[in-house]
């Protein structure tokens, strides 16, 4: 089986070598470049799940995909929760039945396979907890080993899951972006490949899946608004590729929604740089948030981001850490539904967005539940009252 695809950074436009994680010629973000059409007849052939999808996805060689049962995640429609903010139709994708417990394991499957029928031995990350628990998972699962930097304020169930699975874990003092330049230095070439899931276009091809699955579930004009906790953009970008190569491959009319990002107040360079029209987040100064899975002052994908974002017709808002916790009781209390803050975020931003008008009651809303609630059991907030 040969290649189906060539990596293009997005700036430069100069092509780079499978084994980059980013362009060498100017330093920016890689995109995968089709080479020819993809098989869409043979999607059900497949089965359920990530891998029902790989004639869709970038293949090298023929190596066996690397897979603990990703993807295929259920949706679930959450009327309770849609009365209190006077919405009607609003379902959640529960990315958090994923292996590991995060939408991350899409990205992680993908950039594994990817590693393996490479010949890597060795793959360094950083993350704040998620995508850390993801590569280290999916690493031990193609009989690989990880080093994953982590800021040292990760949660505790975070780092603990990381090492339990078997990578190295090495804490790092200071904000996010101090793992991020750990692992940078201690990557290099050869039989060490840093899985960089801010950077990695491998790991943001995989989040296509997600929205493949949203397709063929609910048609190709079913969504109007799909909300997205943001802040590296993987899940972000990735979806939106997945809405238009689904378009471009089976030759459909499908729509795409309108792509909705959630920030934290405490780092929000994606809405400064929205609402100030600029093409890339402007320097910001940050500060702590219940939403570290976000925290990213200056994601790599921005101008992507921004870009989606306008051509959607979509927004960015910020939300409070007290909303953020408000609606995380709320779910667990109204449907049964536990995530972590940085989830919840986006039910917090679906809050404010229908406050605001932007998304009406008429309206089917999407919202990414992008993690469980057992890896961040962040602060205790009063428990929201019921609704009359």
């Amino acid at each position: 089986m040969t290649a189906n695809h060539r990596l293009i950074c997005t700036l430069c436009r100069e092509e780079a070598d499978r084994t980059d994680w980013r362009c060498r010629a100017c330093g920016g973000v890689l995109q995968i470049a089709w080479t020819g059409p993809a098989p869409a007849g043979r999607i059900a052939a497949h089965g359920r799940g990530l891998w029902r999808y790989r004639p869709l996805l970038p293949l090298m060689g023929s190596g066996e995909i690397v897979t603990l049962g990703e993807g295929g995640t259920p949706l679930v429609w959450i009327e309770r929760w849609a009365a209190v903010h006077q919405l009607g139709r609003v379902g959640l994708k529960l990315e958090s039945l994923n292996p590991t417990g995060s939408f991350k394991d899409r990205g992680a499957a993908v950039l594994a396979s990817h590693a393996r029928a490479l010949g890597i031995e060795r793959l360094i990350e950083d993350s704040s907890g998620n995508a850390g628990a993801s590569i280290a998972a999916y690493a031990a699962r193609a009989g690989l080993t990880a080093v994953i930097f982590v800021p040292a304020s990760a949660p505790t169930a975070k780092r603990a899951q990381i090492a339990r699975l078997g990578a190295e874990v090495v804490p790092i003092a200071g904000p996010r972006a101090a793992a991020a330049e750990a692992a940078v230095a201690a990557a290099g070439r050869g039989a060490v490949y840093y899985a960089a899931h801010n950077w990695n276009p491998y790991f943001a091809a995989g989040m296509a899946t997600f929205a493949y699955e949203l397709i063929e579930e609910l048609g190709e004009t079913g969504i109007d608004h799909l909300v997205i906790p943001t802040g590296g953009g993987s899940l972000f970008v990735g979806a939106y590729d997945g809405f238009v190569r689904w378009r471009d491959v089976t030759g459909t009319t499908v729509r795409v929604p309108r792509f909705q990002a959630v920030q934290s107040v405490g780092c929000a360079p994606l809405v400064a740089a929205f609402q100030r029209g600029l093409d890339d987040v402007p320097p910001i100064v940050r500060h702590p948030t219940v939403a570290g899975g976000i925290e990213i002052e200056r994601p790599p994908r921005s101008r992507l981001i921004l870009s989606i974002l306008r051509t959607t017709g979509g927004t960015a808002v910020a939300v409070e850490d007290a909303e953020i916790i408000a609606e995380r009781e709320r779910l667990a209390e109204l449907e049964g539904i536990d995530l972590e803050p940085t989830a919840a975020a986006a039910l917090a931003g679906l809050a404010r967005l229908a406050r605001d008008g932007v998304v009406r009651r008429e309206e089917t809303v999407i919202v990414a539940a992008t993690g469980a609630g057992w890896k961040d059991p962040g602060p205790l907030g009063s428990s929201p009252s019921r609704p009359e």
